[in-house]
């Protein structure tokens, strides 16, 4: 966020060297689901609120949950 300082938020994974594999199966989401999102990621990009980052071994499904304030 601007104006906060990354010091205040900015963590790092403490991880085990050799971690276990798991397999998990992937999920297809609806279309719709898909649109938005990549519209919220690419906000949260665009405000340079989050960055790309590539950990193969820690991929994980999307779950997206539904707020009071959506209609």
């Amino acid at each position: 966020m601007p104006g906060i300082s990354p010091a205040a938020i900015e963590h790092l994974l403490n991880v085990n060297s050799v971690p276990k594999s798991v397999v998990k199966k992937i999920w297809h989401i609806e279309i719709e689901r898909c649109e938005a999102t990549t519209f919220d990621v690419q906000k949260l990009l665009d405000a340079q609120f989050i960055r790309e980052y590539h950990y193969l071994e820690w991929v994980s499904n999307i779950v997206l949950v539904k707020t009071m304030d959506d209609t």
